[in-house]
């Protein structure tokens, strides 16, 4: 009762969808499109969500949001306030990219007021009129909130209500909207700069060479701003790789008096890895780039992997078919696999987009054809290694199986980090490289005497 039963209010459609993939396929327009927090305070707060890629916070996502605007719409986007601003400040930046992209000046398309645990940003279609601006003071004034940001907003009109040491919202939307933006994002503690879907990492701000001085600045309270999702991605990373050592590599220390005298060692092993490095890269990429064409997390999960490992066993099924030499054939099989990585990376936006529309079915198996000739290619590698080292230096298999199963755990938990420091892109490229390397490798594995 107290709610209005808005849900069943006359004109109301309810839509149990994923956001960016609606507002990318063709539909209705809307006067107004808002965006709540979808997530709790307190899990933003503390950082656990730093590790988690979301594509409806980049600005692709505001680009197809304000492609869905009627003439005169509004967009609407609340975050909550954190101290230091971080993420309120990624979406302003994104806001005015993608505004900048289509021909606006964010300057005039834009206005920002906060509350004392939220801050609210407009971005409107057309550029806001003085009578628009009027109703923002008077609401402002009205309702108790701060105003941060409207285009001839003046110094003395801000940090009034929830004051401040400093008015850093007006002073940020003052550097991100204007020329100093580039050096704004560089002096500041955080990374703020808008996301793109090649690093959909929204909720990661914290970067390592702005650590000393967020020491300085904060003092004891700086381990409160290095995200804990990331710091324990980190640390799942440094136990994979020590656990790999000791339950994996350890064992096998016994026979290392086997390999004296061993010819191709080094090739061999560093095959392994690379092989076992790459494939993980590719697939833990593949899955997190592939949301955006599934729309949801757990289907893309589903798919991808089912799709890798059915593929690669195909794969690795068929590579026992062929006449050539198990070197050979990782030769081809490595540059088809460099080859297939390196199309997508040209193609994959526009494939994508040709996804979007369709309904999950569909978009699920045109996902797997995706897949499909990358796994493929990539399954014919690793069991023509096994086979060659079989028959020419048997002993070097444990560890061969050693190398690969730590490569691949450890990669698996790296690919996240990786997607955030450098992108899905160099993250394929990485990969692509790691298969390229392992089939040079290839040359000088062990042969028959």
């Amino acid at each position: 009762d107290r709610g209005g039963w808005l849900y069943r209010a006359p004109g109301v459609q309810v839509l149990n969808r994923e956001a960016r993939h609606y507002f990318s396929s063709p539909g209705p327009a809307f006067d107004l499109i808002h965006l709540p927090p979808l997530d709790a305070f307190g899990a933003s707060g503390a950082g656990r969500l730093a590790s988690q890629e979301s594509f409806l916070y980049t600005v692709q996502s505001l680009e197809a949001m304000l492609r869905r605007l009627a003439p005169g719409g509004m967009l609407s986007v609340t975050r909550w306030a954190r101290t230091p601003p971080r993420d309120e400040l990624r979406m302003l930046d994104m806001a005015a990219q993608a505004l900048r992209r289509r021909g606006r000046d964010p300057r005039t398309h834009l206005a920002l007021l906060r509350s004392w645990a939220t801050v609210t940003l407009l971005v409107c279609d057309k550029p806001l009129a003085p009578a628009q601006t009027d109703a923002l003071r008077r609401f402002c004034d009205d309702r108790g909130f701060d105003l941060c940001w409207l285009d001839g907003l003046r110094a003395s009109e801000v940090n009034r209500r929830h004051v401040l040491e400093q008015p850093i919202y007006f002073q940020a939307a003052r550097a991100l909207l204007g020329p100093g933006r580039r050096q704004f994002l560089d002096d500041y503690l955080f990374a703020v700069e808008a996301c793109d879907d090649d690093r959909p990492y929204f909720f990661h701000s914290f970067r390592w060479r702005a650590l000393t001085s967020l020491i300085g600045q904060l003092g004891g309270m700086a381990p409160a701003f290095i995200e804990t999702g990331y710091l324990l991605h980190v640390a799942a990373l440094a136990q994979a790789l020590l656990l790999g050592l000791l339950l994996v590599l350890l064992p096998l220390a016994p026979r290392a008096a086997q390999l004296r005298g061993q010819g191709g060692k080094a090739a061999s092993l560093a095959c392994f890895l690379l092989m076992g490095a790459g494939f993980m890269l590719l697939e833990v990429g593949f899955f997190q780039r592939l949301i955006l064409a599934v729309g949801n997390p757990v289907y893309s999960a589903a798919a991808v992997i089912a799709g890798f490992l059915v593929f690669a066993g195909m794969g690795s099924a068929a590579s026992s078919r062929w006449a050539a030499s198990p070197q050979r054939i990782m030769r081809v099989g490595g540059l088809c696999v460099v080859a297939v990585a390196l199309f997508y990376l040209l193609a994959l936006d526009d494939l994508l987009t040709l996804v979007q529309p369709l309904t999950l079915p569909w978009r699920v198996l045109l996902v797997e054809a995706i897949i499909a000739p990358l796994a493929l290619a990539m399954g014919h590698l690793f069991p023509s290694a096994m086979r060659q080292l079989g028959r020419a230096a048997s002993p070097l298999v444990p560890w061969a199986w050693a190398v690969n199963g730590v490569a691949s755990v450890a990669a698996a938990l790296a690919a996240p980090l990786l997607a955030m420091a450098v992108g899905f892109r160099s993250l394929v490229l990485v990969a692509a490289a790691c298969y390229a390397l392992a089939a040079l490798a290839a040359r000088a594995l062990p042969v028959n005497s």
